[in-house]
C-alpha cells in the first residue's frame, strides 16, 4: 500500500503523543485532542541517544524506549514512497515502512473513524 502524499498527512506536525497503548494487534500512538498511529507490524523508533530499533512484533520486541515519547511534539514528518518518518521536538524519530504485503498502519485522525482515516 502506498503512503498518501505530505499534504494529506502534514496536520502531524504539532500533535503531541499523550499515551501509548500495547495491544496484540499492534501499538497506538494516541493524541493529545484526539487521533492516533496504530503501528501493525514492524517500524523503527530512533531514541534520544541516536540508536535505532526495530520493532514489531511486541511481545518479542519489549518497546522499553517508546516511552520517553510521551509528551513529545511531532515537529516534521516526511514522506518518502514507501516509508513515513515522524520527527519529534527532542530528536527521536518513528519510522513506519509502507510495503504491498498488506496494512502495516493505520493513522486516525480524530477519536472517530467516521471523520476520516489512512491505512498504509
Amino acid at each position: 500500500m502506498a503512503l498518501p502524499p505530505y499534504s494529506e498527512i502534514a496536520f502531524l506536525v504539532g500533535k503531541e503523543v499523550a499515551r501509548i497503548a500495547f495491544e496484540t494487534s499492534g501499538i497506538h500512538f494516541i493524541w493529545w485532542g484526539g487521533g492516533e498511529i496504530h503501528a501493525m507490524k514492524d517500524f523503527e523508533h530512533k531514541d534520544l541517544d541516536g540508536a535505532r530499533h526495530k520493532l514489531g512484533d511486541v511481545f518479542r520486541d519489549p518497546p522499553s524506549m517508546l516511552p520517553r515519547l510521551i509528551q513529545r511534539k511531532i515537529e516534521g514528518v516526511q514522506v518518502e514512497e514507501s516509508a513515513l518518518n515522524l520527527i519529534f521536538d527532542d530528536g527521536q524519530e518513528l519510522s513506519f515502512t509502507a510495503t504491498d504485503l498488506g496494512e502495516n498502519g493505520l493513522i486516525q485522525f480524530t477519536d472517530d473513524l467516521a471523520d476520516g482515516w489512512i491505512v498504509f
